[in-house]
């Protein structure tokens, strides 16, 4: 593990390593201390930096998949089978959508024991480099495991998505399957904003989980599945998606069941060309209209303003904004 990648996941200032024991170079047992105390503690090789900043959710999942780690492998593919899915090509699908450069920086988030974290590392290289998060210890032990021997840079974390141990502008590409877009589990607002704010502009997020389509929630389909485990009542916020989202695309797997999301960061709102001349009777740009809204006049008086203009052939911001800048320099000037 290298400690001087992460940061204090609060305010996002440099830790200081304080070893209790290590091997062969590897800090293995120990503690990242922050500049107001904070104590991230190293466990086996990992630390952990969890910070329940949902306590309800967070520990619901914390202990969710503690009773879950030991028996997870063995069932997780049922969750594709039931709609005659290949779970490796549904994974392999969504990764596909990150447009992953062999080179590239990786975050996972929420990445159970390691299904995907294998499938992401297989298309990265040397060079490149895979981040690996999760809330539960249990699962990520049984994720590390299935990453030894790969020779791509692997990182492993314990926190929760809510709070991430990087600087802003990271990674090439974050990715969650079965964490992010899961109300269930945290807050999304807060994991969404925090994806984008360690991905490069231009990099890619993908993100995905249970999620019945609203058309089938009253079906037989939808109300089997509600009846067999709820989070497939898990519903997708768009309220949560970020402003600097572009060209992002809302689809459903799983038959129905499950949802993805995928976009590219960009920085702050989108931009649009607001100031060119619209052409049509009431003339201006969208700023003018915008930001030029005067006190209104009576319905007598629109009426022959509406007159003027046609006979005058122009825009009625052409006349207006002639009218009203020519009367009121007219005013300023006159003498007191």
């Amino acid at each position: 593990m290298k400690t001087n990648i992460f940061v204090n996941p609060i305010d996002h200032t440099a830790l200081r390593l304080e070893v209790k024991s290590g091997a062969n170079g590897e800090v293995v047992e120990g503690s990242l201390l922050g500049l107001n105390g904070e104590t991230y503690p190293i466990i086996d090789g990992i630390p952990d930096f969890t910070i329940l900043s949902d306590n309800v959710r967070n520990n619901y999942a914390k202990e969710l998949f503690k009773a879950k780690a030991e028996e997870y492998d063995k069932y997780q593919h049922l969750s594709f089978e039931t709609f005659y899915e290949d779970e490796i090509t549904v994974r392999n699908s969504m990764i596909d959508k990150l447009c992953l450069q062999s080179n590239g920086r990786v975050l996972e988030i929420n990445a159970g024991t390691g299904r995907d974290s294998v499938l992401i590392a297989g298309r990265l290289s040397n060079e490149g480099g895979l981040h690996v998060q999760d809330i539960s210890k249990e699962m990520l032990d049984i994720c590390r495991n299935k990453l030894k021997g790969i020779t791509v840079p692997v990182e492993i974390h314990q926190g929760n998505a809510g709070k991430l141990p990087y600087l802003d502008r990271t990674f090439d590409a974050v990715y969650s399957f079965g964490g992010v877009g899961m109300s269930t589990y945290a807050d999304n607002n807060d994991a969404i904003a925090e994806m984008v704010r360690v991905t490069k502009v231009g990099g890619r997020i993908v993100f995905g989980g249970l999620s019945l389509a609203p058309w089938l929630r009253d079906t037989f389909f939808g109300k089997v599945l509600l009846n067999h485990n709820s989070h497939y009542g898990n519903t997708i916020s768009f309220v949560d998606f970020p402003i600097q989202a572009r060209k992002l695309n809302v689809s459903w797997n799983l038959a129905g069941a499950g949802f993805v999301v995928d976009f590219t960061v960009g920085e702050g709102e989108p931009a649009a060309n607001f100031q060119y001349e619209i052409p049509g009777p009431r003339g201006g740009t969208h700023l003018t209209r915008y930001f030029g809204n005067l006190e209104g006049v009576t319905e007598e008086t629109k009426k022959l303003a509406i007159k003027a203009r046609d006979k005058l052939g122009i825009s009625m911001h052409e006349w207006l904004d002639e009218l009203v800048k020519r009367e009121a320099q007219r005013i300023l000037d006159s003498k007191k």
